[in-house]
């Protein structure tokens, strides 16, 4: 790693940029101090709301597979990713330029990453919008606009990150547990109100609502494609590769397949896919969506914050100074929500499916691949780097031609060429791309 610090040091000249933010070996820590952070983040209302749409299109025996075999995607290129950062010590962002180049990690992954979190922010403003109205009208008997609900909480959310609030992070220790509870109550009253395990078994899906079994492993993947690709964020506090790699097995895995299963078998019992509808259907109103609203503050205001930084790197802003980038990107993502992104989140979770393990395949083919793995060869340079650019390209359109998103929308059904899934021919294709076009541009 030595090695890999001082040529970051000495590519990024007197300002040490990339060297100022890798981890520290006194800051370094193991499993159970790492852990914690994407098992809280999966008890949100996105992985819920993923886990409705698949029990309400597949039986729950082909929810289990799509989400198993979603995840175990997405979980083959993080473990890759995660160790990548865990040996050099960098974020996502930073990582990334020894692939992209400097210039293309600066654009490229603040778009992605900036974009995928502004879609994120505005389905679950959505969600809390619906949940906080159905709230009002339940417990006081007022009748608030769904819209005018979501541009609320939307503008809280935003003034949050904005300006900061000390408490939200408290506030983040009570709602993921509360929402877990929740879920917890909610699956077995649902369950046992709706026909007990037999009939939850015997569910098949109306064939207006079926979405088949592609498509739900494409949702699955959609809801943590990103996280796949940027879990290095976090996980390069991790003390080595092993540690990282727990990190993905033995605690995101697990913790992403029940919660979203609890998603699917609570629409399977009540016939909902709503999931604001969902909670407040338990006999506990009040709780669930108060449960719900807190897990959506907490969740989107790290959301809002995130697409605010990525766009000030972008553009070359302080980073002390992303309070204008990050009101923007609020704006922007609440306007996303009033128009009802919530109602196009499967093409949402498709174009994630598609860019994410794309990006990853470059990166990996960088560092495993070229590399070896060796972290004494890693190696940011400036500019754009050729096969980094054209492996991403390449391995987005492949994932969005072949894996059904041009289909959904009617303007590009032409390019709609399914085969096989979207998503890991894009990885593939990414991966061969990069390295072909590096053995033409960069090998002598």
């Amino acid at each position: 790693m030595a090695a890999a610090t001082h040529r970051i040091e000495a590519e990024q000249g007197l300002d040490g940029s990339l060297a100022q933010l890798q981890v520290k070996d006194a800051e370094r820590t193991g499993f159970l101090s790492i852990a914690p952070v994407p098992i809280g983040n999966m008890f949100s209302a996105s992985a819920l709301l993923v886990g409705a749409t698949l029990g309400a299109g597949l039986t729950l025996a082909d929810s289990l597979l799509a989400i198993v075999f979603g995840f175990g995607f997405v979980m083959c290129y993080m473990c890759l990713v995660v160790m990548e950062a865990a040996d050099t010590g960098l974020p996502t962002a930073a990582f990334a330029g020894a692939a992209l180049g400097k210039a293309g990690a600066r654009y490229l992954v603040a778009i992605i990453v900036g974009i995928a979190c502004l879609g994120w922010f505005g389905i679950q403003a959505a969600v809390c919008g619906a949940s906080f109205s159905l709230m009002m009208n339940d417990l006081a008997g007022i009748d608030v606009p769904v819209w005018a609900s979501t541009v609320f909480w939307g503008a809280v959310m935003v003034v949050t990150a904005v300006y900061g609030f000390n408490g939200l992070r408290y506030l983040g220790y009570v709602a993921a547990p509360l929402l877990a509870i929740i879920c917890l109550y909610g699956t077995v009253v649902s369950v046992a109100s709706g026909g007990g395990i037999a009939a939850l078994l015997s569910y098949v899906p109306a064939p207006e609502a079926a979405i088949g079994l592609v498509a739900g492993v494409n949702f699955a993947i959609g809801l943590i494609a990103m996280l796949g690709t940027t879990a290095g964020d976090f996980i390069r506090y991790a003390r080595d590769r092993r540690t990282a790699v727990l990190t993905c097995l033995a605690g995101l895995l697990p913790a992403g397949i029940v919660v979203l299963m609890m998603g699917a078998i609570m629409s399977i019992s009540t016939g909902e896919a709503n999931i604001a509808v969902i909670m407040a259907s338990f006999g506990l109103p009040a709780v669930g969506l108060i449960a719900l609203v807190l897990s959506t503050w907490t969740v989107n205001a790290s959301n809002v914050y995130s697409a605010g930084l990525g766009f000030s790197v972008m553009l070359g802003r302080d980073t002390d100074n992303r309070k204008s980038t990050t009101a923007v990107a609020g704006v922007i993502g609440i306007a996303f929500a009033a128009a009802g992104i919530l109602d196009h989140l499967t093409v949402f979770l498709n174009v994630l499916s598609a860019c994410a393990p794309a990006l990853a395949g470059a990166m990996i083919a960088d560092y495993w691949i070229a590399n070896r793995g060796d972290a004494s060869k890693f190696f940011i340079g400036k500019g754009f780097r050729a096969c980094g650019i054209a492996a991403f390209a390449a391995g987005t359109l492949t994932a969005l031609v072949t894996g059904g998103t041009f289909g959904m929308i009617p303007v590009l059904s032409i390019l709609d060429v399914p085969f096989f899934i979207g998503p890991v021919n894009g990885i593939l294709v990414s991966i061969a791309v990069f390295v072909a076009v590096r053995r033409l541009t960069e090998v002598r």
